[in-house]
Parts: structure tokens; C-alpha cells; sequence
């Protein structure tokens, strides 16, 4: 058994009917570059059954602990089948963008089956340009973007033959008993109140100077929280349904690069940028006042070692108020550049990280509660999430890798999320909102390409 960490488990806590905690990534492929011109089913079918054994998770199924006496635990799935998480579907004609996104709604817009390893993959035929595309959907208690990244390295190849993968002789470990599931957590528990009351003071003794400083990073975190929960309310911030909506845009790493370069900030920066020119045209659409207005944007940060490929969630965030007034582009990479900075700097990531940290400690019954009352609390106006993958050509079956668009859950009252993944050369956006409050998310994808023009054309690339 494994036991998830606090964050892990509170992405469980927050799942309703309304809110689905899962995230996904549709990977989209070059047919031409396979051998005969064609990724088939049976490819991925033999793929995915010989390395599924590199990514354990893929093989484990959620227990509850009864009474909530102590967190929820990953264990074998004695029943597990390869046959059930991996599907197969088509679009429609033409296969274009479209279609293809509303095929991703429609499956990220039903939860994930508890009784069963959370997670499902589809093969997609049909697409345009003799293209096929992957749609991976897994819960979030079960990996963080930075993670996915990883298992993606896991099931692609970075040369068009797939590498030699021996698969594994596995014997799933029994189901754990109710009672079995009681008595490790009360153990567990008892050992950790145990050293808690050991460590604690003698750390603080040695060390006087870091426990002040930890201390300091958690006190620093509450004007970041305070930002997220106490600013104005945005068309965004309303109550969801169960149903999505889904848009993607991409563009080119390399170009995003040069403009970050040229004005001197980050690729967050330019994210950012692009995503607060796409608010602006969204709100003018709508016929919403834009001068002098900011979004509020929830911004999650890894806290996540270098090398580091255990499971689960190592996150913080940081919020960062985007403008959507009327100004030119380089002037609000500029203003939202400097905001970063100044964020950075004030190290409010830590302490929010410290505050997260601290959720390890709770009581697992407490922590359902709190976590399911933070849930329903206001937290900025969106999410926007950025994920660095490798930039190195990567392969499906030979089939080379186009473009990856992250998909992210949003929240209880927090009614879009994008997120931003540079994989391949390539920077592919995922917009996810709620099917009743985003029906114009085509006009996002759409702004953020405009202002990348016209952030490009500014430094003449």
C-alpha cells in the first residue's frame, strides 16, 4: 500500500458531480512519419502493454480507509485490464480542430470510475491531414503536469523505433481488509505523532535560525492567499455544471523564446501576455468594461526537485493580476513581466508550499472537511498553468509528435482554466471551461494567436 500525500488527497475530497478533478492531454501525431503510414490500434495496444509496468500507478486502484481514520492508499488492482482504460474512437468528417474538441469535451466532461485504476486513454482515427491523436485522461491525485510530462516520456520515444521494452512478470499484491487498512493507518499515525515530538523541538534546538525563516515563509503566504480569495469577482467566478467546453491554439516555441529574449522577461511572461490579450477580446465581446481592469490569474508553481519522478503533486502557486485594458502588446508583457518578478522575489510560492505541507498533519477526517470547504471558496478569477516538456522530436509508433494540449479541471466557482504545455518545439494551449459560463472559449484560442502576432511583429520576428 501506498498512502497518498495531503494534496493528493484532497483532489479527491474536492470531486462532486459538478467538479471533475482530472487531467488529460491530447497528444496529436503525423501518421505519415509510421512505417506504412499509419498508427493502428493493435501498435498502441502492444506499446502501452509493455511498458504500462513504468508507470505503476496505471496497474493501482484508490482505497478509502473506513471511519476516514487515515488517508486513502494506492494498492494493486487484482482485476486490473489493459482492454478497459485503452478505447478507440473516430471523428467525424472533416476531423478538423472542431471536432476534434468537441470530442475532447464530451470525454473530459465525465468523471473517472473509482473502482477501477483512474485513468483512460483513447486512440482517435479520423483526423485531418492523415493525422490521429492520443486523449489521456487520469486523475489529478495521481500525478502533477510536471509528472505527466514524465509518463509521456514514458509511453513516446524520442527516435521514430520505438525502443525495446522487455514487459514485466506481475503478480498483483492482495487487496487490503478494512481492518488491515485501520490498523496500518492507526500505526502510521502513532509513528508519526511519535517523531513529530522528537524531531520537532530538537530541530528547532540545532536549527533555531531555519525554524524561525519557516515560520516567517508561512506568515509571508498569507497576503499571497488573501490576493487570491478577498479580489473582485470575474465573469468566471460563478457556480459550474457538470459539462465542458474545450479550445486549443499553438504556437512555436522557439518564437516564444525570441520575443521573452527580445523584451527581457520569461516564457511565463509571455504566456501570461497572450492570455490576458485573450480576456481582453473575451470581455469586449461580451460588452465588459476593460479599462483599469485586471483578471486575477491563480498560477501553480512546482516545487518539484530536479529529477525528482516520484508520483503525486509537488505544487504551489503564486497569483498575478493580469491587465486587459487598452495598451499595446509589449506594454502589458511589460507590466505583467514585472509583476513576476516582484512575485518571485517575495518568495509567497514557499510559504504557500509551507501552508500545503502542513495538510500532511491534519487529521484525515478534518482534512476531508477543509478541503471540500476550500473547494467551494473563491480563488482568483482563473487558473493558468504552465508545463515545460522536452523539446526534442518525440514518437508514437513512429508517428512523430505534432502537438500536446494540456486539459486542467476547474474549480466549484472558478469557471475556466488554461493551461500551457512546451513539448516537441511546440506550445500547445488547452482552454477548460464550464459549458454554460464559457460558450465564446473559441474567442481565447483566437486572442491568444492574435497577440502573439503582434507580439512578434513588435520585435520584427
Amino acid at each position: 500500500m501506498d498512502r497518498l500525500n495531503g494534496l493528493d488527497a484532497s483532489f479527491l475530497y474536492l470531486e462532486k458531480p459538478n467538479v471533475h478533478m482530472h487531467i488529460a492531454g491530447l497528444a496529436i501525431f503525423d501518421s505519415a512519419t509510421a512505417p506504412d503510414g499509419e498508427v493502428s490500434f493493435q501498435d498502441v495496444a502492444e506499446l502501452l502493454r509493455r511498458r504500462v509496468h513504468e508507470v505503476p500507478r496505471f496497474r493501482q486502484k484508490i482505497h478509502f480507509v473506513p471511519l476516514d481514520i487515515g488517508r486513502p492508499v494506492w494498492a494493486d488492482d487484482p482485476d486490473f485490464d489493459l482492454s478497459y482504460h485503452l478505447r478507440r474512437a473516430a471523428l467525424p468528417p472533416p476531423g478538423g480542430p472542431r471536432e476534434l474538441a468537441d470530442f475532447v469535451q464530451r470525454v473530459c466532461s465525465a468523471p473517472l470510475d473509482r473502482s477501477k485504476p483512474l485513468w483512460e486513454m483513447y486512440l482517435i482515427e479520423g483526423l485531418e491531414d492523415d493525422h490521429v491523436a492520443t486523449l489521456t485522461k487520469v486523475h489529478h491525485s495521481m500525478m502533477d503536469g510536471i509528472t505527466g510530462m514524465q509518463v509521456a516520456g514514458i509511453l513516446l520515444d524520442f527516435n521514430p523505433e520505438p525502443r525495446a521494452v522487455e514487459t514485466d512478470d506481475w503478480h498483483p499484491e492482495p487487496q487490503p481488509s478494512g481492518l488491515q487498512l485501520v490498523a496500518v493507518a492507526l500505526l502510521e499515525q502513532g509513528s508519526r505523532l511519535m517523531r513529530a515530538a522528537i524531531e520537532g523541538p530538537v530541530a528547532a534546538l540545532r536549527a533555531p535560525q531555519e525554524t524561525l525563516q519557516e515560520i516567517g515563509r508561512v506568515v509571508s503566504s498569507f497576503p499571497n492567499l488573501l490576493r487570491g480569495t478577498l479580489g473582485e469577482a470575474g465573469p468566471f467566478n460563478v457556480a459550474i455544471g457538470p459539462n465542458r467546453r474545450f479550445a486549443m491554439a499553438d504556437m512555436p516555441v522557439s518564437e516564444a523564446k525570441a520575443v521573452k529574449n527580445e523584451l527581457g522577461g520569461t516564457v511565463t511572461d509571455v504566456i501570461l501576455t497572450v492570455v490576458a490579450r485573450a480576456l481582453r477580446n473575451l470581455f469586449q465581446a461580451r460588452g465588459l468594461e476593460t479599462e483599469g481592469v485586471d483578471v486575477r490569474a491563480m498560477v501553480p508553481t512546482s516545487t518539484r526537485a530536479e529529477g525528482d519522478s516520484s508520483g503525486g503533486n509537488l505544487v504551489s502557486s503564486m497569483f498575478v493580476d493580469l491587465p486587459v485594458g487598452p495598451m499595446s502588446e509589449t506594454e502589458r508583457f511589460r507590466t505583467i513581466s514585472e509583476v513576476t518578478r516582484r512575485l518571485k522575489t517575495s518568495h509567497v510560492d514557499e510559504g504557500v508550499s509551507t501552508l500545503l505541507d502542513m495538510v500532511e498533519w491534519a487529521p484525515p477526517a478534518l482534512h476531508r472537511v477543509t478541503a471540500e470547504t476550500a473547494g467551494r471558496q473563491r480563488v482568483g478569477n482563473l487558473v493558468v498553468s504552465s508545463i515545460p516538456g522536452p523539446q526534442e522530436p518525440m514518437y508514437l509508433a513512429g508517428a512523430r509528435l505534432v502537438a500536446y494540449h494540456p486539459v486542467l479541471p476547474i474549480g466549484e466557482s472558478t469557471a475556466l482554466s488554461i493551461a500551457v504545455t512546451s513539448l516537441s518545439g511546440t506550445m500547445g494551449f488547452g482552454f477548460t471551461a464550464d459549458w454554460d459560463a464559457v460558450p465564446d472559449i473559441d474567442l481565447l484560442s483566437q486572442g491568444v494567436l492574435e497577440s502573439f502576432a503582434e507580439l512578434k511583429k513588435a520585435i520584427g520576428v
